[in-house]
């Protein structure tokens, strides 16, 4: 392949998941922006309490299953590809069956000692079913974007925000918009789900009776890497339930409220965030590792400047946007906005930059850089909130954030001094069947 064809794939790929994430990011906000005017604060802080445990799980799955795909897939042909996806597939499934389940059995017996009413009862089970129904769309997800398949991955999103966003508008009307919403995306997911699933067989059919033991090979480094997403959730989206312990349910929709407006910011850091572990661990192939972190530096900074310009204008714009948007206002707005763009600038750059060490299996340093962040910013945030209000809160996360870029930035530095790289772990079975000339 020609270096201008080379680059012109690249390009469309990355054009791909940015308007994916785009996508995402408009449902979210237009659903965000339905349940502000239209529900009360509680419902929609309640909403938010759902939609974060969603955000959770799904980091956690990603976590698990995502770097063990690219690192196994990239080198192997297509029947070695199918027998990655449909093994981990078909672990997945055994998974969240019991955890399922369990659930079930856990909101009944919650239920029927009164720890909780209906409406609350009814909003967990759409919170399980929603979890379920996500978890399975983001597996499809995952494995198309690990294919580099991300036009096919931007169709399945299309579906899910039209029936996402629609379903919102209508539970926003309901006396239970919180629990219906949830119910909405979980319909939405699994309708996504099957459309990802038949793309995905359609041009890389994967064997669910694959790579037998598939869980076990990878459990040790997935297992770093989902304890590390679980406390980089706990600091990153956790704090939220710090505040509606410590204060309450609308302190909570105050704060999601002023980060709503940072949307933009997250869809254009996400997008290309998507593909950065598949397109770094290409690098890591051809260069050396100073390349690679100075190729992600680019990007960190690149993405920087847009945000910038993006919250200059935010800002100069904030009465009109909450006067004439919102429909609402909150205390504390201007402070909040101010520290909102200030994590959002963080979290740009430690987006960006830690996928050197992801891309090298370095999950357990990046599991204690999460733990030694999350400490420090659950400690902040509590003594924040108790001395400060709600924007006691941020001063948390924004903590968090530093701790993670200083970090990951020491990791970085740390793989470009070593000596030598080490090679990918690859399975036994793939070792002895792949053609290693053969590329994802």
């Amino acid at each position: 392949m020609s270096g201008l064809r080379r680059h012109g794939v690249f390009v469309r790929m990355f054009s791909s998941a940015v308007m994916s994430q785009t996508v995402l990011s408009a449902a979210s906000f237009l659903i965000g922006l339905l349940l502000i005017r239209q529900t009360s604060d509680t419902q929609y802080g309640l909403y938010v309490l759902v939609a974060n445990a969603v955000l959770l799980v799904t980091s956690l799955q990603s976590a698990f299953f995502g770097p063990a795909m690219v690192i196994r897939m990239t080198p192997l042909d297509r029947s070695g590809r199918g027998d990655v996806v449909g093994g981990l597939y078909r672990e997945q499934k055994r998974l969240l069956r019991p955890i399922a389940w369990t659930c079930v059995a856990l909101i009944a017996v919650m239920r029927a000692s009164n720890l909780v009413n209906d409406e609350l009862a009814l909003l967990l089970l759409a919170g399980l079913g929603a979890c379920i129904a996500v978890l399975k769309r983001e597996y499809f997800r995952t494995a198309l974007f690990a294919h580099r398949r991300a036009h096919d991955v931007l169709r399945g999103d299309m579906t899910y925000v039209v029936l996402l966003v629609g379903g919102a508008a209508l539970a926003a009307m309901t006396p239970i918009p919180a629990a219906a919403a949830a119910a909405t995306m979980a319909l939405a997911a699994l309708v996504a789900a099957g459309l990802l699933a038949r793309a995905l067989k359609r041009n890389e059919a994967w064997n669910e009776a694959g790579f037998p033991g598939i869980l076990q090979e990878i459990a040790s480094n997935a297992g770093w890497a989902t304890a590390g997403a679980s406390i980089h959730w706990l600091f990153s989206q956790g704090y939220s339930y710090v505040v509606a312990a410590t204060l309450d349910v609308t302190a909570v929709a105050a704060i999601a409220s002023t980060r709503l407006l940072l949307m933009p910011i997250n869809l254009l850091s996400t997008g290309v965030s998507s593909l950065m572990l598949p397109v770094t661990s290409g690098w890591l192939n051809d260069n050396a590792a100073r390349t690679v972190f100075g190729r992600l530096l680019a990007v960190a900074f690149g993405l920087m400047v847009a945000a910038s310009f993006y919250l200059g204008v935010m800002w100069l714009c904030r009465d009109w946007i909450f006067t004439t948007v919102l429909r609402k206002q909150f205390e504390h707005r201007d402070e909040l906005l101010l520290l909102w763009s200030a994590v959002s600038l963080v979290m740009v750059l430690r987006d960006q930059l830690r996928y050197l060490p992801l891309a090298r299996a370095r999950f357990r340093e990046l599991t204690g850089l999460a733990a030694l962040s999350a400490t420090l910013s659950l400690a902040i945030t509590w003594l924040g909130m108790v001395r400060f209000g709600v924007p006691g809160a941020l001063f948390g996360v924004l903590t968090g954030e530093l701790a993670s870029v200083c970090g990951t930035i020491f990791l970085s530095l740390r793989e470009i001094t070593q000596p030598s790289e080490p090679k990918q772990p690859q399975p036994p079975l793939a070792a002895s069947t792949a053609r290693l000339t053969e590329t994802v």
